[in-house]
């Protein structure tokens, strides 16, 4: 009978601390790495530098914009923070996702250690570097000419 008293009490103290229970948020959700990840790569000597800071676009999708010269040599670049962390470093995740071209998604691999992907621009001009972490196994990387706006485009009616 004690024993059974014992795990009568024992079963209603996990039951009585199971309401009191925060739930489990998604931390990943919860992290903004445009307060840490830059983009950089052999147009930035690999250094951080703030035109090359990362912004949220919406979610998990960050991007960086910058200025290319199409030489038809290769860019090589990695999204990284300021210390190459475990984790904040994203370079290819196979030799298949090294080349990225416009418009066209490859996998990162955020553990990389010297895998930076290679881009060549076809035109000279702005260009926006994307990176997806809303599935953080695997995030998506892309590249795409920066739009064009004139004056014209934000002014209604035109």
């Amino acid at each position: 009978m004690k024993s059974f008293k014992l795990s009568l009490l024992l079963c209603a103290s996990i039951l009585a601390s199971g309401c009191s229970v925060t739930p489990i948020q998604n931390e990943a959700l919860a992290v903004n790495r445009a307060d840490f990840l830059y983009l950089r790569g052999n147009f930035t000597w690999w250094d951080t530098e703030e035109h090359a800071k990362v912004e949220r676009v919406e979610g998990q999708l960050y991007k960086a914009t910058v200025e290319l010269i199409a030489d038809g040599q290769p860019y090589e670049f990695k999204f990284a923070d300021v210390n190459w962390s475990l984790g904040a470093n994203c370079g290819y995740y196979q030799a298949s996702d090294q080349l990225v071209t416009t418009n066209n998604m490859v996998t990162a691999n955020c553990s990389a250690k010297f895998e930076p992907f290679k881009f060549v621009p076809e035109e000279t001009g702005e260009y926006d570097f994307f990176i997806d972490f809303s599935d953080e196994s695997e995030p998506q990387v892309w590249i795409r000419p920066t739009p064009k706006t004139s004056l014209l485009d934000n002014i209604p009616g035109f």
